[in-house]
């Protein structure tokens, strides 16, 4: 009996251990991410201009802008970075410090963050939030955007608040821009959800949008929104740096983005006028990882290229015209770039 009750005392005490050690997991996981990411800004400064990529990029934009007299009209944001070069990271852009609204692309830092706050312990993706992502990234559908924002910012739409519960709802809309700002990415403005304009927009989000005190958000042609979206394609390229390289979120984490972002143009035709497109021209085995939009005069994408023996390049092209730019200059200037940069075999 003795001898029943000590080795009843013996598995609640492993039992208890291995409790401990469970709720201790995601503690060690957010340090171990925390302290990956202390290691970040050094490298971000690593990122350094490159003249022979920027002789590359300029040759490709210039010849591609003469062939079509749609893109001169246009303003571009252009930004690529070459993650493999030697001696480190370089960067080659055209109008790449420019404030655009991002359209879809925003969606993509979105689904970072829910990995981010997975590896900081505080969210898990269950069934549903799991359906949302998927929505949200391949089908880049709104209103599953709209959720996932909702829960990374503990936040629900609804009617306009007072001054001091506006106050709250506004804070926690920050909560992502904060995050990133954490990773050494500084000129990202994403705060919203997106939206159909069925009426989707009302009430405290209307109320956020018009708020013209918050630094880094862009005014609506109307005049009735000062506080937009606003990405640049130089620091959207760096965040998809810090993806590609595994710094912004646990190794697991980050493989998991990225497979959400995964292309493939034969499954969504579209996207043979995209990034992916242009890559898979130059060889089939091209990996690309990215998230399109078109949003008004907006049209957009931004995502990594990867070779067949590992080599990276990331690609972002902002297009703002009237009318909306309907051509495939994305696709052949990533064509152009990855062949210049990867090769293609």
């Amino acid at each position: 009996m003795v001898r029943v009750r000590a080795n009843t005392a013996a598995v609640r005490q492993r039992s208890w251990i291995s409790r401990a050690l469970r709720s201790l997991a995601p503690l060690a996981l957010s340090l171990a991410v925390t302290a990956g990411a202390a290691d970040n800004p050094a490298w971000l400064a690593s990122i350094r201009p490159s003249a022979d990529l920027q002789k590359e990029l300029d040759s490709a934009i210039d010849r591609l802008v003469a062939a079509d007299p749609s893109l001169q009209e246009s303003s571009l944001r252009v930004a690529v970075i070459d993650l493999d070069a030697r001696g480190g990271p370089r960067i080659a852009h055209r109008h790449g410090y420019t404030r655009v609204y991002p359209a879809s692309v925003v969606k993509f830092v979105y689904l970072m963050a829910a990995y981010a706050w997975v590896d900081q312990g505080r969210l898990e993706i269950d069934p549903e939030f799991d359906r949302q992502l998927h929505e949200m990234v391949y089908a880049s559908s709104n209103k599953a955007t709209q959720k996932v924002v909702q829960r990374l910012t503990d936040t629900e739409p609804g009617p306009a608040l007072s001054p001091a519960q506006y106050d709250e709802f506004r804070d926690k809309r920050l909560s992502v821009k904060r995050w990133l700002a954490s990773l050494g990415i500084e000129d990202l403005h994403c705060m919203h959800p997106t939206y159909d304009g069925d009426g989707d927009l009302y009430g405290r989000d209307r109320q956020l949008l018009r708020d013209p005190g918050i630094e880094g958000g862009l005014s609506s042609g109307s005049g009735e929104f000062k506080n937009r979206q606003a990405m640049t394609a130089v620091e959207t390229a760096r965040l998809l740096g810090l993806l590609a390289t595994d710094r912004a979120l646990s190794k697991e984490s980050s493989a998991e983005v990225r497979r959400r972002m995964r292309r493939d143009p034969h499954k969504q035709p579209y996207l043979a006028h995209r990034i992916a497109g242009g890559a898979k021209r130059c060889a089939e085995s091209m990996v690309v990882e990215s998230k399109t939009g078109t949003y008004g005069r907006i049209i957009a994408d931004a995502g990594i290229v990867r070779n067949a023996a590992g080599r990276e390049l990331v690609v972002v092209v902002f297009i703002d015209s009237s009318p909306r730019y309907r051509g495939s200059f994305i696709a052949d200037l990533s064509e152009a770039m990855t062949e210049s940069v990867l090769g293609c075999p």
